[in-house]
């Protein structure tokens, strides 16, 4: 099974995962259900309880919370889970490649809306760190030619 950072929600985690165990024993379709699951709880996750998947994911775009791209790797999930959840595959089940493709694109959106974010504010935060030890450094040392003591 997959590990996800400790940004990504553990119970979002935890389904992400599962999406990948299906996977690794060739249950795609229920590794691209778990996969729509996982896309639906990271709307949920950031506050968008109301409407339908197309609305909770389009909404996270509203929102900012993701780039366009992300936003259309989150309706390919959709599309074909909702296949998957509506017998729609009886004929033509899910192979091997596009679940690994689904699953992938899942990823594409835990990344965007969990991990990238989280990344990017500890890179900021150390920055930020380092500007201020830097800046009380200086500001605690003493000025240029002053070593000698006072008389």
């Amino acid at each position: 099974m997959k590990d996800y950072p400790h940004t990504v929600p553990p119970s979002i985690a935890k389904v992400a995962a599962e999406a990948h165990g299906c996977l690794s024993v060739g249950h795609h379709q229920a590794a691209v259900l778990m996969a729509r699951t996982t896309v639906e709880a990271i709307a949920k996750a950031k506050g968008i309880l109301q409407g339908s998947l197309v609305a909770k994911i389009d909404k996270l775009y509203d929102q900012h919370l993701v780039y366009e791209h992300v936003r259309d790797a989150a309706h390919e999930v959709r599309f074909v889970g909702n296949d998957a959840a509506h017998a729609d595959l009886v004929d033509n089940p899910i192979d091997e490649e596009e679940a690994v493709a689904i699953l992938e694109l899942m990823d594409m959106v835990l990344e965007g809306v969990f991990i990238a974010p989280a990344k990017t504010a500890a890179q900021k935060a150390a920055r930020a760190a380092k500007k201020a030890a830097s800046v009380t450094a200086t500001t605690t040392s003493a000025p240029a030619g002053t070593n000698t003591p006072a008389p």
